[in-house]
């Protein structure tokens, strides 16, 4: 099974700084990763899972693996495994890309705050 093999930070067009992106099945995935936001990633099947969270939200990212890149764009920084050059990114508002949100009260009844990754993502993917 693939896993995550590198990330760090890209530019891609639109962006206006540069944008957190992993490497997973040798495409760059830009997760949608703001500042003040934790993150983990990790490879389920056919699927890049990232889990987003902050202190008032907290979002589930699924990105297929088969999905067809359509930005283009340049690796900016971090990446040690991953050679320098100009690529094709996956935005994580592409078309195929499926998100779930818990925020405001919906965040705080599932106690969304303590939970790890894996049992946030199996709660939130089954309600």
């Amino acid at each position: 099974m693939a896993g995550i093999q590198d990330s760090g930070k890209i530019w891609y067009k639109g962006s206006t700084s540069p944008a957190h992106a992993v490497r997973a099945a040798n495409k760059i995935f830009a997760t949608g990763k703001k500042e003040n936001q934790a993150i983990e990633c990790w490879v389920d099947g056919e699927v890049l899972c990232v889990d987003l969270h902050d202190s008032e939200t907290r979002i589930a990212r699924k990105f297929p693996l088969n999905i067809e890149p359509a930005l283009a764009g340049t690796l900016f920084s971090g990446f040690t495994s991953t050679k320098h050059a100009d690529v094709n990114i996956v935005g994580p508002d592409q078309k195929g890309v499926e998100e779930k949100i818990a925020t405001g009260e919906i965040y705080r009844t599932g106690e969304y705050g303590n939970m790890n990754s894996r049992d946030f993502w199996d709660q939130i993917w089954t309600h």
